[in-house]
């Protein structure tokens, strides 16, 4: 080949790699309008020449590769109405994505012809599922996250009805607490940074990786039996429709809580930017080192007590605003038998919060004089706290599709770590009548590993699904110091009988869990189903704390400085026989493991019955074994490796659909859900929270919650994205598990059953769009969903000392004066009332996205009261937030977003309640006004 040829070879293989760069994709997916499944080998073709075209896989996915352009396509399949879609723009290495629903007529086959750009604008998938479900549910899909700009999950979940967003990360669902609320991950248990809580933090999702949150309100035999509320799904995305790689950084600045001198730290490790302690707060010596007495004079106790962290004192000093990064990398790849499928995902968030003035679980009684009415003062504990927390998380995910077969594997990582100091008076009256100045430096660090791996096949028309999910989960409390000095008159002593001394705890935690799940589907006569699969779960906890005490030997002659008691001159030395000394040993009480396995399966069945009736029905059956190793200090309580729970249950369900026209339904349901005592909850632990100075008093008693629901919903759908529902509840729950405050020890609390309870209530939701009234108002929408519900608690019920007292005998020994007691009380953690309402306008030309959005949660009883203890109830919390977007840039790769948090500067609160008297403040913290922007690009 001479130099001539060789140039022109160059410049056709040039040529021809350009052109094939140039080419734009056509993706989406294929679904039967009716039923919402896929539409497995449906065909989409251009009508200018029909020999270009793809069919749907068995997902119903299609992928079309394209040379830029304007074309019309035509989907087609046996015994449905063709469909002739016009105006789809393909762009050079772009992606655009359309979602079709297929209606099937076996009179009557006429082609349906639309545009395009009404199918972009649908949220076809989502809808289609509402409509169509078994379940009660509600959701968002991809296309919502992508009209609305939210880019992580907790801003986007309060749009959906009946749903609140606590703390900005954990989901409650119908006012039930986080018992009764489950999260899922692509339909498998998931762990989350509290694995005593079921919820997940659902800030640590980005929205760009999901494909849709699906919050199931209404049980079926395919779904865990342990929620009530309702389950949330996130289901990310295993092929995502674009070659997408994003950054963004952004900021959030709080006037109240930012660049405040006064910040509350203390000196950590070198890695906490990280969010885990790199060894300076670990304790230095064995857990079982026996520490000598310190009269027997041994320089080994000079050695321990040098040995540990001599910081116990807060430091103060500027703090810097709240800052986040994140980066994400997806995309799939078709090859000649195969599509590959995966995404990459990194987030890293860093936060400090300074709280001016708090309120520390103070304690108000009521009198011992029943003609008093107001409660009287026990304990009072006000300060400052400043706190520095860093979460991040990263998310690999890989897919591979040939033929029948989808294999599909995730592994997640997420780290935390938190840093507190709190500086703090606590006066006591009651008792020691002392007053005690106190400083508190925490670490909590938290991890979870997660690894999941998942398969779908097709086998003659029949859907086999497994998954499996793997989770490594630890919470590690390193060196929790509290330093408490009494004063009094100006002097300051290290008196035991006021209540002063010097604590150090080290707690650990770690948790493993095993998840298999299997299931298979068979279709029958008028798209009519068969399903039955089992389940498996194996989880174990070890569990440990170590508390020492560091003593002086003049409990008098000390200074008020707490960094005085370590200095190497302060410490305790044989020779002197004067100074600071530790003093501590393992105690048993303070650790214990157990395990927990559940074995369970199903079946189920879905039937058209008529042209316009469909049942759903089935049942699951469960069995959970609980073993337990401990024992109390004494040694007078061992449990070894004991059978603590045991116990088989059958939680039938039972759902009726009724279609009025295609887009209206009215729903019924009945089903038995339960709810599960946490380890931590089902032994005998006690574990001291020094912040709050409540201890948690484990109850090996506990027994499962079992539950009936019954629900009624009328919903009907206007358009692709405008809706009006009104839904019906009522629920039974028997043995509901609650936290009590003990009578004998109000500085701790218990789990017990308590009893029958019922709650009942409706819902409401709307969401519209403006155009209506006039084409102008067109980019605007509203939104707005309410819940009402009201709970019942029967007292005479609920069991609370061994001799059969009830908690109506209780709290009769306590009335005042005057009080008439009733029969019943609310249910803890039951809101009466959930209001979500948002206003939200979009301009597609200019990729401009503006939202309003409203929440707040009715007044809840948080801590129920025992003896003088009264009862406890959280305030509402209004919570208005602003977010706003714009793309710019020439091919709108950059994103600006800005944000106001918690702009009506609600707070956080907790407050007595009892008859007749002031409201007056358990708990409480201002958390401010939050102003944030990010930056996001593209590429």
């Amino acid at each position: 080949m001479n130099l001539k040829q060789l140039f022109l070879a160059s410049l056709l293989l040039t040529g021809a790699t350009s052109l094939l760069a140039q080419k734009g994709y056509l993706r989406g997916k294929i679904i039967d309008d009716e039923i919402g499944e896929a539409l497995i080998g449906a065909t989409i073709v251009l009508e200018s020449d029909p020999s270009v075209g793809t069919t749907a896989d068995f997902n119903g996915d299609y992928s079309l590769s394209l040379t830029p352009g304007t074309y019309s396509v035509v989907v087609s399949y046996v015994s449905y109405a063709s469909m002739t879609i016009s105006d789809v723009v393909i762009n050079a290495d772009e992606v655009n994505a359309l979602d079709i629903r297929m209606k099937s007529d076996l009179t009557e086959l006429e082609a349906v012809v639309v545009s395009a750009e009404v199918i972009k604008d649908s949220e076809t998938a989502m809808l289609t599922l509402q409509k169509k479900s078994a379940n009660v549910l509600d959701g968002i899909s991809s296309q919502t996250f992508r009209k609305t700009g939210d880019n992580n999950l907790s801003s986007a979940m309060g749009r959906v009805t009946g749903v609140s967003v606590q703390d900005g990360k954990y989901v409650y669902v119908r006012g039930l607490g986080d018992r009764y609320t489950k999260t899922t991950l692509n339909g498998m248990n998931l762990p989350g940074l509290d694995p005593d809580n079921n919820s997940v933090q659902i800030d640590l999702f980005p929205t760009s990786v999901l494909e849709n949150v699906v919050v199931y309100k209404t049980f079926s035999p395919d779904l865990y039996g342990d929620f009530t509320g309702g389950l949330v799904n996130v289901e990310t995305k295993n092929f995502p429709e674009n070659n997408t790689t994003t950054f963004s950084i952004g900021v959030s600045y709080n006037p109240a809580m930012h660049f405040n001198d006064d910040y509350l730290t203390y000196a950590g490790g070198n890695t906490d930017f990280l969010g885990f302690d790199d060894g300076t707060r670990a304790l230095p010596f064995d857990r079982n080192e026996e520490i000598p007495n310190e009269v027997l004079n041994d320089p080994k106790l000079e050695n321990l007590t040098r040995s540990m962290g001599k910081q116990l004192g807060v430091d103060r000093k500027m703090n810097f605003m709240n800052t986040s990064l994140s980066f994400n990398h997806g995309n799939q790849k078709e090859y000649d038998n195969f599509t590959l499928g995966y995404n990459a995902v990194l987030n890293y968030q860093n936060r400090t919060e300074y709280y001016k003035d708090v309120t520390f679980s103070s304690i108000y009684l009521k009198s011992q004089n029943t003609a008093t009415e107001n409660l009287v003062p026990e304990e009072l504990r006000s300060g400052q706290l400043g706190q520095n927390s860093v979460l991040w998380s990263a998310l690999l995910t890989g897919a591979i599709k040939y033929n029948n077969t989808e294999i599909s594997a995730s592994l997640m990582r997420i780290q935390n770590g938190i840093s507190k100091a709190a500086d703090r008076v606590n006066r006591n009256f009651e008792q020691t009548g002392a007053t005690l100045i106190e400083d508190i430096l925490t670490y909590t660090q938290r991890s979870l590993t997660n690894a999941m791996i998942s398969g779908k096949h097709k086998i003659n028309g029949n859907t086999l699904n497994w998954t499996t999910s793997t989770s490594f989960s630890r919470i590690y409390d390193p060196d929790f110091r509290i330093t408490s000095i009494s004063v009094t008159g100006g002097d300051t002593t290290m008196l035991l009988g006021d209540g002063a001394g010097i604590s150090r705890f080290y707690r650990d935690l770690h948790e493993f869990s095993e998840s298999v799940k299997v299931d298979y589907t068979i279709p029958y006569w008028d798209k009519s189903k068969l399903k039955f699969g089992a389940v498996g779960t194996y989880r174990t906890r070890d569990f440990t704390i170590d508390n020492f005490n560091i003593r002086y030997t003049d409990a008098l002659g000390i200074e008020g400085d707490p960094n005085w008691f370590l200095r190497d001159e302060n410490i305790w030395t044989p020779q002197t026989e004067e100074g600071s000394y530790i003093v501590g040993n393992f105690e048993p009480a303070n650790t214990f493991d157990a395990t927990q396995i559940i074995t369970g399966a199903f079946a189920m069945t879905e039937m058209t019955l008529a042209e316009r009736w469909r049942a759903i029905y089935g049942l699951r059956g469960e069995m959970v074994t609980m073993f337990y190793n401990g024992q109390n200090n004494l040694g007078s309580v061992k449990y070894n490796n004991e059978k603590t729970l045991e116990q088989i249950d059958l939680l039938p369900s039972a759902n009726l659909v009724y279609s009025f026209v295609e887009e209206m339904n009215i729903r019924a349901s009945y089903n038995r859900t339960l709810a599960r005592p946490s380890f931590k909850e089902k032994s005998i632990a006690q574990i001291f929270d020094p912040v709050s100075r409540l201890t948690f008093l484990g109850n090996i008693d506990l027994e499962e919650t079992h539950i009936n629901n019954f629900d009624l919903r009328w919903e009907y759908f206007f358009t692709s994205d405008e809706m009006f529902s009104l839904s019906g509840f009522y629920k039974t729950f028997d043995g509901h598990i609650e936290f009590v405050a003990l009578d004998t020890d109000r500085n701790s609390i218990k789990p017990r059953n308590s009893g029958n309870s019922t709650v009942y209530g409706a819902e409401i939701e709307f969401r519209k769009n403006l155009g209506f009234i006039t084409p102008s108002l067109s980019n605007l929408a509203i939104g707005s969903n309410i819940s009402l519900v009201k709970s019942f608690v029967d007292l005479k019920s609920v069991i609370v000392d061994n001799n059969g007292g009830t908690e109506y005998d209780l709290r009769a020994n306590y009335l005042r004066e005057g009080e008439v007691l009733s029969d019943t009380r609310d249910m803890a953690g039951q809101a009466p009332y959930l209001i979500n309402g948002y206003i939200n306008f979009t301009d597609p030309v200019s990729d401009l996205n503006v939202n309003l959005s409203y929440n707040v949660q009715g007044e809840s009883l948080a801590i129920i009261g025992s003896g003088r203890f009264p009862d406890v109830y959280t305030q509402p919390f209004h919570s208005l937030n602003f977010n706003a977007y714009r793309s710019f840039g020439t091919s709108g790769n950059s994103k600006i977003t800005l944000t106001a948090r918690n702009i009506l500067d609600a707070e956080q609160r907790q407050f007595f309640s009892s008859y007749g008297a002031d409201d007056i403040v358990y708990s409480s913290q201002s958390p401010g006004r939050s102003f944030g922007i990010k930056y996001t690009y593209s590429f």
